[in-house]
């Protein structure tokens, strides 16, 4: 396969957050087929984290198998191929593994693949990955990077807002608590703390993700809830505790996913950027003296309605990533 018919195979199988098994099975018969052993890392029952080396590896490239929701199907024109996870990241996964096939044939046996689950919700599969995986030289993670090594990414605070009250007829307020009205107190205040600047990163910022409660406009709502996801330029730590101390006495906080803004690295010769998204490098920076994050694509594309990624930015991204691997191994 080249690195088009390998994208347009990944991109054709749904694997949304939860539901990654299918892919990791193509995965693994493929690799197999390329002479790799493949491991399994569980996270849960019917979701595995894939493995596969020839040897030891010193070199892991690594990206997610899930995807966002909606599913959306494969289409291609002469410049563009179209899909859910066209550019996060199942072609970046096909350009990675048609990277490593070419490094194989030159006589490069260190080169391993960690492609995980779960990472656009709560990164278990890079949490679980790093209790098992050896540690390496140097991790390659693929993400939407525009083809450029991204030097810095900010950190995550995600949360659930849980309120509770007393369901009475709205006439008669006084005979219950609406939970809504606690909860949207409680947002208030999480919305005013003050945002935190960084030199290198930027400024912080809030997204009220998701907010639902009560039962009918004449009920006071007995349940509310909200998620709230904070991109972090400092301490994500330090930012829960504050948005935990802005609840509500009826209003309960529980924390779904938290890591800090990192500083990747770079060589010489490569362009350079900052990006505000979020990856599962926190998770695995402990098994890996270099960290670098870059693959094709612009994160502009994904999570939408029309997520795309360009033929030649992906065959661009193939050359990068066999300059990388040769780059790190003369350090």
């Amino acid at each position: 396969m080249n690195v088009f018919e390998l994208s347009k195979a990944l991109i054709k199988i749904e694997s949304l957050s939860g539901h990654e098994e299918p892919l990791f099975h193509f995965l693994s018969q493929f690799l197999k087929r390329e002479g790799f052993t493949v491991k399994k890392i569980l996270s849960a029952p019917h979701r595995p984290n894939l493995f596969a080396y020839l040897k030891k590896p010193r070199i892991l490239f690594s990206s997610h198998m899930d995807t966002v929701a909606p599913y959306l199907a494969f289409h291609q024109d002469a410049h563009t191929l179209y899909g859910r996870g066209a550019c996060d990241t199942k072609s970046i996964i096909a350009a990675q593994i048609i990277t490593g096939l070419k490094l194989k044939v030159q006589g490069m046996k260190d080169i391993g693949f960690l492609y995980v689950v779960g990472e656009e919700v709560d990164h278990q599969g890079a949490i679980d990955s790093a209790k098992k995986v050896p540690n390496v030289e140097a991790i390659i993670m693929g993400e939407p990077t525009q083809n450029t090594l991204a030097i810095g990414t900010k950190g995550i605070v995600k949360v659930a807002l849980k309120a509770f009250g007393k369901a009475a007829h709205s006439a008669y307020p006084e005979l219950g608590r609406s939970a809504i009205h606690s909860l949207l107190e409680t947002l208030f205040r999480i919305q005013n703390m003050p945002q935190e600047q960084s030199p290198f990163l930027g400024q912080s910022n809030l997204n009220i993700g998701i907010l639902e409660g009560g039962v009918a406009a004449n009920v006071l709502a007995s349940q509310a809830q909200a998620q709230i996801l904070v991109r972090t330029v400092s301490s994500s730590r330090q930012v829960y505790h504050q948005m935990k101390k802005n609840c509500l006495p009826h209003v309960k906080i529980q924390l779904e996913s938290i890591n800090d803004p990192i500083r990747l690295d770079t060589l010489p010769g490569f362009k350079t950027s900052i990006v505000s998204f979020n990856t599962d490098v926190p998770y695995l920076k402990k098994k890996a003296k270099k960290l670098f994050l870059l693959g094709p694509g612009s994160i502009l594309d994904a999570h939408g309605p029309n997520e795309k990624i360009s033929k030649k930015e992906l065959l661009k991204s193939i050359g990068l990533y066999e300059r990388l691997v040769k780059a790190i191994g003369n350090l």
